[in-house]
């Protein structure tokens, strides 16, 4: 079981790589060169791979990101075919991955917490 685990991950891995190069380098658009590939999630079937994603930007930004992602997905697929020998290629979807933002939101929190704190020194 370990051994599927392990190849799945790898497969995972694989597909995480090639979808950021191709989305850097043959996609040419602006809005999407600010997305950054976080993790992808396949599926114990290898069916389906859910690419999850980080845009910095507003929510009009990542909804633009996402209809353009999405319309990019069979062209992704196409990659990874193209790099990857197994039998079935996964179906691409793409889902907002809001750790990052997070992550900014709990800097500027610990940034106010710091500033009020030398204020009241």
């Amino acid at each position: 079981m370990t051994r599927s685990v392990d190849r799945q991950q790898r497969v995972a891995d694989a597909i995480k790589r090639i979808v950021a190069e191709a989305i850097h380098s043959e996609v040419k658009d602006f809005d999407l060169s600010m997305v950054t590939v976080t993790r992808c999630d396949l599926a114990r079937d290898f069916s389906e791979a859910t690419i999850r994603y980080s845009v910095l930007g507003d929510e009009a930004k990542r909804h633009d990101c996402a209809e353009k992602l999405g319309k990019i997905a069979s062209f992704l697929q196409r990659r990874i075919a193209d790099s990857i020998k197994i039998h079935h290629i996964p179906r691409v979807r793409f889902l907002y991955d809001p750790s990052i933002d997070e992550g900014f939101k709990l800097e500027r929190l610990f940034d106010e917490i710091n500033r009020q704190r030398k204020q009241d020194e």
